[in-house]
């Protein structure tokens, strides 16, 4: 017998629900083996979104016909809802690029037999192209056990990315990524299910935060051996599942929650990056799931946690800890501060501080650089941070040294910053192993030695810094100091990008644009521009406004652009004034506003952009915005041709000039 139940307020076949789902669990097979799992993540993942207001429609072992009526029905439910999600449990293949879904009545004794009882995967996205604000598919369909497995045919482990026109629209999250399989677990859940319902149900979560939460987990539980895949750009990434969900702002609109959050994230790290205890890394972690902050650093929080607790009993980090005094006020301080009290926080580092604990004085040092809970001061966090330092602590050590290469506070004296910057690291510090490397990079208090700045970028890796990734990934890409080798490059980009850094990301989206150490994909690439952007940073939100206003790999839609465009110049970078100035002169997405546009065009000059001082150029030599002025327009010429810009030279050499 096949079971389809439906939810009891969907019956009737009518829905009006704003959030619905279709959630499909196939564990019992005629022809392929059974699975056990399927049916359980899939009642999980029921009964978690029926919490969270959604109105669940579930297939059980259902067979073809009734997967494609059921998501023709989910079609219908889905016109004009805010949100439309599909889980999908069950056996997948991939064959020849194509992703398959298995249904209890699929045949899979040769390919054509496969290919014709089974589903395209990319039959989903075309049922949730009608919602409005989240149209996301959760594929569950490259499970490995040890009699069955999820991705059958094809001679290929896991499945393909999806390619198809219909999920340029939508956003695909799959367990596992491409030639990966999932695990199944050993309680009764697989870790991506347990991951994404934990994920789903953190008070005030965004969808924009949602995969990097799942991809945290999923790898903390499986120790590095799964990492979720993610394809797709958000309609709304700011869309919460649970809007109820206790935050301290719940009034704010989403936009600004989710960059309080963020704002409230970056603090908090730059709080603890540096530290020796594994508590402040669990404390920042358990701030996520109460929905205080963002997460974005939860993968390097997870590493820091391993790393740390893999140190010996006698090693400089543990014997630091557990030598401090005052380290009951040191943790009352740290909870405080994840919680944004900050003048209690300073109250309990203070007086641990009076009692000689490094760590307070560090974390007073970071207050007083940043403004949180005490007034901004550089020279006096200085202080503090050259007082951690003496104590022993390795955060302070390196933020000492960092003020000794670069004269903040204090006298500038780069050979002195180096030498704390190696006391730090030989005594264990990761983020001093990375710097140093960096040191030797740029010839900073040592010679330049790239040899040497890739030994110890390498090693701040193997030690759990998170910054030291994407700068080895650098050399490789530029093959300094090592081999060049784009593939080894694009690897460590690609796992510190999943780890949390945003320039990362970004680059994952230039390495998917051109194609060289991985297959074009241009739709990857603007996944990781916008996850790039929800994190604050500007050249991924520019980088997607391209590809929005050029229709370069999705639909265009100068509109969007121009909204990425206004966050980008908001966040001062050049490329989104430039950008928002010409679609401003062009009435594209925006109000045509010949004036705006030579204002903007302004900005992004001012900021180094050759094209911004050649369309200047233009606006003075025309008249557009401005009164026309042949003898501005020839300076911005000749400034626009000086930035290499060839173009601006053959202007100048049309009017006559030099």
């Amino acid at each position: 017998m096949i079971a389809v139940a439906l939810n009891a307020a969907a019956a009737g076949g009518a829905w009006a629900a704003q959030k619905v789902a279709l959630v499909i669990g196939v564990s019992k097979y005629d022809k392929v083996p059974s699975l056990a799992n399927p049916a359980r993540d899939a009642r999980l993942v029921q009964q978690t979104l029926q919490k969270l207001g959604f109105e669940v429609k579930v297939l059980m072992d259902p067979g073809r016909l009734q997967l494609i009526e059921g998501l023709g029905d989910f079609e219908t439910a889905a016109q004009g809802s805010e949100a439309a999600i599909i889980y999908y449990a069950g056996h997948g293949a991939m064959i020849d690029g194509v992703n398959y879904l298995l249904p209890k009545d699929a045949i899979i004794n040769s390919k054509t037999a496969l290919t014709s009882s089974s589903l395209e995967s990319s039959s989903l996205g075309r049922s949730l192209t009608g919602a409005k604000s989240v149209r996301l598919i959760i594929l569950d369909a490259c499970r490995n056990n040890p009699t069955a497995t999820r991705s059958i045919g094809g001679g290929t482990r896991g499945l393909a990315r999806e390619s198809s026109n219909a999920n340029v629209q939508v956003v695909t999250l799959m367990a596992a990524g491409p030639g990966e399989v999932a695990q199944d677990g050993a309680t009764g859940n697989s870790p991506f299910a347990i991951a994404l319902t934990q994920g789903m149900t953190r008070p005030g979560i965004t969808v924009g935060e949602l995969p990097s939460y799942v991809q945290a987990e999923v790898e903390r539980m499986t120790e590095g051996q799964q990492t979720p895949d993610l394809q797709g750009i958000w309609p709304n990434v700011h869309w919460s599942f649970d809007p109820r969900g206790r935050t301290q702002l719940a009034a704010a609109p989403a936009a600004d929650l989710t960059k309080i959050k963020w704002e409230k994230d970056q603090v908090f790290w730059t709080s603890i990056k540096d530290s020796d205890d594994p508590a402040d890394f669990k404390a920042y972690m358990d701030a996520q799931d109460r929905g205080e902050i963002t997460g974005s650093f939860r993968k390097l929080a997870s590493n820091r946690i391993r790393a740390l607790e893999r140190q010996p009993a006698g090693s400089f980090q543990v014997a630091s800890r557990s030598a401090a005094p005052g380290q009951d006020l040191v943790t009352s301080a740290r909870d405080a501060f994840a919680r944004g009290d900050y003048r209690a926080a300073a109250r309990d580092w203070n007086a641990a501080a009076g009692l000689g604990n490094g760590a307070a004085m560090y974390n007073l040092g970071v207050m007083a650089l940043t403004g949180r809970g005490a007034a901004k001061d550089v020279a006096a966090a200085a202080k503090w941070f050259k007082a951690s330092a003496d104590a022993g602590h390795p955060g302070g050590m390196v933020n000492w040294a960092l003020c000794r290469l670069n004269g903040f506070g204090t006298a500038r004296d780069e050979a002195d910053g180096v030498r704390w910057l190696r006391t730090a690291a030989e005594r264990g510090s990761a983020t001093a192993m990375g710097m140093l490397g960096e040191t030797y990079l740029r010839g900073r208090g040592v010679n330049t030695d790239a040899r040497q700045a890739a030994g110890w970028l390498q090693k701040a890796v193997d030690a759990g810094d998170g910054p030291a990734i994407a700068q080895l990934g650098d050399l490789y890409e530029r093959g300094q100091g090592v081999s060049r080798d784009a593939r080894r490059a694009f690897a460590l980009y690609q796992r510190a990008a999943v780890a949390g850094d945003t320039d990362a990301m970004v680059r994952l989206g230039y390495a998917y644009e051109d194609g060289e150490a991985i297959a074009k994909d241009e739709i990857q690439a603007a996944t990781w521009y916008q996850r790039a952007a929800e994190l604050g940073n500007s050249e991924g939100m520019s980088s997607l406004a391209v590809m929005l206003e050029t229709g370069a790999g999705l639909p265009q839609d100068y509109g969007r652009a121009a909204e990425y465009y206004r966050l980008a110049a908001q966040a001062g970078d050049a490329r989104g004034y430039l950008g928002l100035g010409s679609l401003t002169a062009r009435g594209a997405g925006v109000s045509a506003n010949p004036g705006e546009a030579v204002r903007l065009f302004q900005a992004a000059a001012d900021r180094g952009s050759a094209l911004a001082m050649r369309n200047l150029a233009i606006m003075y030599e025309s008249g557009q915005g401005v009164r026309a002025d042949r003898k501005r327009a020839v300076d911005w010429y000749r400034k626009a041709a000086a930035a290499g810009d060839d173009v601006s030279r053959e202007e100048l050499a049309r009017l006559g000039v030099r």
